[in-house]
C-alpha cells in the first residue's frame, strides 16, 4: 500500500496516524485501526473500487466517491459528518 504512493511503511503509518487524528478518531487501539485499514484496502480491491494495478497511486483516486458507494459506508459517517470527540 505504501509503495503505491511512493512511501515507505513508517511514512504510511505516520500519515494514517495523523489523518486519523485529524478526522477525530479515538486512537485507543491504533493497531486495530491499522488492521481495519488493511482489510478495507483489500475489500476495495476485490470490489474493483481500488485498481489492483499497483502503478495507480491511491492518492490519485477519489476517496470520497469510493467510500460513498462502499457497503461499509452505511455504518461509517462521511468525512463531512464526522465530528471531533
Amino acid at each position: 500500500m505504501a509503495q503505491r504512493d511512493g512511501m515507505n511503511l513508517p511514512q504510511m503509518i505516520t500519515r494514517l496516524y495523523h489523518e486519523s487524528i485529524d478526522a477525530g478518531h479515538d486512537l485507543g487501539n491504533f493497531t486495530s485501526f491499522l488492521r481495519v485499514c488493511a482489510l478495507r484496502y483489500l475489500e476495495l480491491q476485490l470490489t474493483g473500487d481500488v485498481p489492483r494495478d499497483t502503478r495507480v497511486p491511491i492518492a490519485s483516486l477519489d476517496a470520497d466517491h469510493i467510500l460513498e458507494k462502499s457497503p461499509s459506508a452505511k455504518s461509517t459517517p462521511s468525512r463531512g459528518e464526522r465530528t471531533r470527540h
